[in-house]
C-alpha cells in the first residue's frame, strides 16, 4: 500500500507529536516522583537530626550530672570517715539514688526517641524503593506509548513494490513487449 507524500508527512507529524508527548510525560513523572523522594528524605533527615541532637545534649547533661553525683558521694564518704554521721551519709545516698532514678527515666526517653529514628515510619531505603517502584510502574506506560510510536513508524514504512509498477510490467509482458528487450529484462530483475 503506497502513501502519498502529504499523507506520510501528516502521519509523521502525528507520530512526532506522540514522541514529544512521551518525553513530556516522562519528564513530569520524574519531576513528581523526585519531589516525593526529596520530601521523604528531608522528613527523615529532619526527624533524625532533631532526635540525635536532643539526645546528644541530654547525654552530655547526664554525664555532667553523674560526675557531680560521684563527687557528692566521695565527699559524703570522706565526711563520714571523719564524723561517722550515718544519717548524713544516708541522706546524701537517698539524694544520689533519686537523681540516678531521674537520669534512668531521662535515658529511657532518649532511647525511645532514638528508637523512633532507628525504626522510622519510612526509612531512606524505603523511600528510594518506593521511588524505584513508582518509576517501574510508570515505565510500563512509557513503553506502551513507545510501542505505539514504533508501530506508527512501521505502518508508515512501505517497502513493497508499488502495485502500479507490477501492473505496468504485467501489461508489458501481456502485450509481448518484454520480448523486444530480451535478456536485459531478466538480468536487471535478478
Amino acid at each position: 500500500m503506497s502513501r502519498s507524500f502529504k499523507s506520510a508527512k501528516t502521519a509523521l507529524k502525528d507520530t512526532n507529536s506522540i514522541a514529544d508527548s512521551l518525553s513530556e510525560t516522562i519528564r513530569n513523572d520524574f519531576k513528581k516522583n523526585i519531589t516525593g523522594l526529596d520530601d521523604a528524605l528531608n522528613q527523615r533527615m529532619t526527624e533524625a537530626e532533631k532526635a540525635i541532637l536532643e539526645s546528644s545534649k541530654a547525654r552530655e547533661a547526664m554525664v555532667a550530672g553523674i560526675g557531680s553525683m560521684k563527687k557528692a558521694v566521695e565527699k559524703a564518704q570522706r565526711k563520714f570517715s571523719k564524723n561517722n554521721n550515718l544519717e548524713e551519709l544516708r541522706n546524701t545516698m537517698v539524694e544520689v539514688y533519686t537523681d540516678i532514678n531521674r537520669l534512668k527515666l531521662a535515658n529511657e526517653k532518649i532511647s525511645s526517641d532514638i528508637s523512633l529514628v532507628l525504626h522510622p515510619n519510612m526509612s531512606a531505603v524505603e523511600a528510594v524503593e518506593r521511588f524505584a517502584s513508582d518509576l517501574q510502574r510508570f515505565a510500563g506506560t512509557w513503553e506502551r506509548i513507545a510501542r505505539d510510536i514504533d508501530q506508527s513508524i512501521t505502518d508508515l514504512c512501505d517497502d513493497q513494490t508499488p502495485s502500479e509498477l507490477i501492473d505496468l510490467e504485467n501489461y508489458i509482458s501481456n502485450q509481448g513487449f518484454d520480448k523486444l528487450v530480451g535478456d536485459l529484462v531478466n538480468f536487471e530483475s535478478e
